[in-house]
C-alpha cells in the first residue's frame, strides 16, 4: 500500500558501537524525527539530544519505506567531533559523512529496530578500498498512532 502526504513523527534512540571509545559505546542518544511520506518515499528532519544545541538547523533525512523495512540517509549540517573533554566541535568547512540507516518494522508497524553505518575514511588501495566505518544500533517508535498506514 502506497502512502501519500502522510506526516509522521518518530521518537527513539541510537547508540554507538564499533569504532568508539569504551565510554561512548552503548550510550543511548535520544532523537525525534519528523517526516512527510509521498509514494513511500520520505523527507524530513531529525533532532538528537547530543547535537541539538550545536547546530542552527536540524539534520535532514531522506529515505523510503516498504512492507517490512525503512531505509534512510541522515545528513548533519556540517562535520563535528568531540574533543578530549567531550565538548562538541563543529567543522563548517567539512561535509559530515552520510549516515545510512536500515531498520525493520515490528508486527504493528509502529516500531522499528535496526542499524546505522557511517564511512568516515576511505582510501583506494590497489583495486580495493580501505575504509574506516563506524556503526551502531537504533530503535524508534511512531508517536502519532492515528496516522494512516
Amino acid at each position: 500500500m502506497k502512502m501519500n502526504d502522510v506526516k509522521q513523527e518518530w521518537k527513539g534512540f541510537f547508540s554507538y558501537m564499533e569504532g568508539y571509545d569504551a565510554i561512548e559505546q552503548y550510550k543511548k542518544v535520544s532523537f525525534t524525527m519528523e517526516i512527510i511520506i509521498i509514494d513511500n518515499i520520505f523527507e524530513g528532519i531529525s533532532i538528537d539530544s547530543e547535537s541539538e544545541n550545536a547546530f542552527n538547523e536540524p539534520a535532514t533525512v531522506k529515505g523510503f519505506i516498504d512492507e517490512a523495512k525503512m531505509s534512510f540517509i541522515m545528513k548533519y549540517p556540517c562535520a563535528y567531533f568531540k574533543d578530549n573533554h567531550g565538548k562538541m566541535i563543529l567543522d563548517h568547512s567539512t561535509k559530515h559523512p552520510d549516515i545510512h540507516y536500515l531498520g525493520f518494522f515490528d508486527d504493528t508497524k509502529t516500531q522499528i529496530t535496526g542499524n546505522w553505518e557511517m564511512t568516515v575514511y576511505e582510501e583506494r588501495y590497489g583495486y580495493d578500498y580501505l575504509e574506516d566505518v563506524l556503526n551502531g544500533d537504533f530503535e524508534m517508535r511512531r508517536t502519532n498512532q492515528n496516522s494512516i498506514w
